[in-house]
């Protein structure tokens, strides 16, 4: 049975769905702590290295201390505050020099039926191997404004290997437009990199991608879907069944294309 999502629950998910989601980047490191964790790709980009703080984030200035180690090193990063730490830590990384960029609202999708919509000529593809996740690295470059060569090293072929994550491709005239990668906790399942090229968006294959998906994996038992939505994909998430639990705030140092 699919506990709760709660506070607690959602930033341990989200704590471990990053491991899993940045793990095969060459440079990866994690730090996973009570109140305060990171995952790093390493890149120099903001949007790929977070720091997850929650309930605690204060103890032993736990908080202050991964900061301001990720802000020795010039490391670009999101800082992601659950409710509790934002009333524990946020002056303290308006002080450290960090900046409030976006609420940043995690969704949940409940158990419940749903049939594929959206455009009915794109093509839905669970994918693995060197090609999809080129293909998904350019879509993403495209959806979010990032380095490619960052992208590609981040999310190698090598991590859809895993059992625990896999990549599904949205084809249209055998051009990939779409993508996103779905992370495993047993019956409940993480969003992420959802995304579509920017010369097709607002086409209605987002939504072909995601409610595909969401069918698909709800046949295979998974009853619980969780996200974090940003301003652009929020309205679709909502329209999907997505409700939101809790409204995290994103901090960044660097420069973020999240919000």
């Amino acid at each position: 049975m699919t506990k709760p999502m709660t506070e607690p629950v959602l930033e341990r998910l989200l704590c471990e769905a990053l491991v899993s989601y940045l793990g095969q980047a060459p440079d990866f490191e994690a730090l996973i702590r009570p109140g305060c964790s990171y995952g790093l790709s390493n890149e120099p980009i903001a949007d790929l290295n977070y720091l997850v703080a929650g309930k605690g984030a204060q103890a032993d200035d736990r908080f202050g201390k991964a900061v301001s180690h990720l802000l020795e090193r010039e490391l670009p990063f999101l800082g992601i505050l659950f409710p509790h730490a934002v009333a524990e830590v946020a002056g303290q990384a308006a002080d450290l020099g960090l900046a409030h960029a976006v609420d940043f609202p995690i969704m949940v999708r409940e158990d419940e039926s749903l049939e594929p919509a959206g455009a009915e000529d794109v093509v839905v593809m669970r994918s693995s191997g060197v090609q999809a996740s080129i293909e998904s690295a350019a879509a993403l470059s495209s959806a979010f404004q990032l380095p490619e060569e960052s992208v590609q090293r981040v999310l190698p072929a090598a991590l859809y290997d895993s059992p625990g994550v896999d990549l599904f491709l949205a084809m249209q005239k055998e051009r990939c437009v779409g993508t996103v990668t779905i992370t495993y906790h047993g019956d409940t399942a993480g969003i992420w990199s959802m995304g579509t090229t920017v010369d097709v968006q607002k086409r209605g294959i987002g939504r072909r991608l995601l409610s595909t998906v969401l069918s698909e994996l709800r046949k295979q038992g998974i009853r619980c879907f969780f996200l974090g939505a940003t301003p652009a994909g929020y309205s679709l998430y909502e329209s999907l069944g997505f409700l939101t639990r809790i409204t995290t705030q994103v901090w960044v140092s660097g420069e973020t294309h999240q919000a």
